[in-house]
């Protein structure tokens, strides 16, 4: 893809993309759909059909996942927000456009989006290898902006051929593909992801409406994100059941074939191994010691006081994406309930993509 020059100003693409935003808030049911052209009407009610029928696409993708994601972004997407996070970057609005190939993700419902926009919030032109697990959000998307403002025509392909004729690279997997993309894009100014996990740090004395929160954390989307709490560290003699109790929330996930399938088989796994473990009906919580812990499956460890914990935190540092707590550690938290609801600031793997897309503006187009 060659980048091609167009007019747009960073104004502009805000503008765009806070547009973008409200129809978002449309189809989900967040805004009021007067005051639309019939061109955006017509997003509108393709993103609603989106919505309800990505689930026979992906069964991962149910229509509360799919809407809980896009509001995540429409909230993202407010006028004053963008406006405050590009003021933190004058280098945004300077000439120098490349073209980003972006690789991306599809464990949740667009979770490329945030590469998507820091790409042409940026002024550069993306270069688009979409998931065949989200096959829908980010082309709509794509199109949203393209009726919005005709000059993202020239600067968004979605492709599934071989990529070439790209300046950088963005690319997000699992720690095995990352080996693959280091070999074969190396030689390109990259971003390249791995698996992170986040953590949630309890003290016994949460809420309810914190607790549920912390429940939240583990189960949206499944448990399937970076942003996802995977282990949680407790003090010794925690009484877990004001927690259970709280993810009861989550039981109807008992009846989603591939969740549950996941916990009967983690459950033989661990009855036949004798591995101690806490069993909801639904998902299964026991002492290890990994961040990672399979679907359906909590990982917790104890601790004695509060400097464990933030040994322990900065020990693993590179491979937490967050930590969810109400305690005021001093390490970088969000308070429970948000882990899935991520900043425009909160950069994947602590990478500032802004500032690297900046950086690109000042390398020459050859490489």
């Amino acid at each position: 893809m060659q980048a091609l020059i167009y007019f747009m100003n960073l104004n502009e693409r805000i503008a765009a993309f806070s547009r973008m935003g409200v129809l978002i808030q449309c189809a989900t049911g967040d805004g009021i759909s007067e005051n639309l052209s019939n061109p955006e009407k017509e997003l509108v009610l393709k993103l609603k059909y989106i919505i309800e029928d990505h689930v026979n696409t992906n069964p991962w993708f149910d229509a509360f996942q799919v809407r809980y994601a896009l509001r995540a972004i429409s909230d993202m997407l407010r006028e004053d927000a963008l406006q405050e996070w590009v003021s933190h970057y004058p280098e945004a609005d300077l000439p120098g456009q490349k073209t980003i190939a972006l690789i991306m993700a599809g464990n949740l419902p667009a979770v490329g989006f945030h590469d998507f926009l820091s790409v042409l919030i940026t002024g550069h032109a993306a270069l688009i290898r979409n998931s065949s697990d989200d096959p829908r959000l980010i082309p709509w998307m794509a199109s949203c902006l393209k009726t919005i403002h005709p000059d993202f025509s020239s600067i968004i392909q979605i492709t599934n051929e071989p990529m070439h004729g790209f300046d950088a690279i963005i690319a997000t997997g699992s720690n095995n593909s990352a080996r693959y993309f280091e070999y074969y894009f190396g030689k390109y100014p990259h971003i390249i992801r791995r698996n992170m996990n986040s953590v949630a740090v309890l003290s016994g004395h949460e809420t309810p409406e914190e607790l549920e929160g912390i429940s939240d954390d583990i189960l949206l989307y499944y448990g399937r994100g970076c942003r996802s709490v995977s282990q949680l560290l407790v003090p010794r003699n925690y009484d877990f059941k004001p927690l259970i109790q709280a993810i009861q929330k989550y039981a109807h996930y008992a009846i989603h074939h591939k969740f549950f399938n996941n916990y009967e088989y983690n459950k033989a796994v661990m009855l036949v191994n004798k591995v101690p473990h806490i069993d909801t009906g639904f998902l299964l919580l026991t002492e290890n010691a990994s961040l990672n812990s399979p679907l359906a499956v909590i990982h917790y460890l104890y601790y004695d006081n509060p400097k464990e914990v933030e040994n322990y935190l900065n020990y693993n540092a590179q491979s937490i994406q967050c930590v969810s707590t109400s305690l005021p550690l001093d390490f970088p938290h969000v308070r429970p309930g948000t882990t899935q609801i991520p900043a425009l600031n909160d950069y994947a793997d602590r990478v500032d993509t802004i500032a690297f897309l900046c950086e690109l503006k000042k390398i020459p187009k050859s490489i």
